[in-house]
């Protein structure tokens, strides 16, 4: 098993998180607090799964997706 922090989608994915912190700072107070914090929670989530399915005895679970609910966007 490979550790979380060697595999390309956590370094890409970190790459992403890297990148909206520095877009989201220049955020107007507007969205800074709303589109902003979104952002940084949804891709900070990202790599928490990728740590959860890389620690999985049984990636499976973690494979399979949720559906999208677009009323809460």
């Amino acid at each position: 098993m490979a550790l979380y922090y060697d595999l390309p989608v956590y370094r890409d994915t970190y790459k992403l998180i890297l990148k909206i912190f520095e877009c989201t700072k220049d955020f107007s107070k507007e969205y800074k607090y709303t589109l902003g914090q979104d952002m940084k929670r949804d891709a900070l989530q990202l790599v928490r799964s990728i740590y959860r399915a890389n620690k999985a005895t049984s990636k499976l679970e973690h494979l399979i997706t949720k559906p999208i609910n677009f009323g809460e966007i």
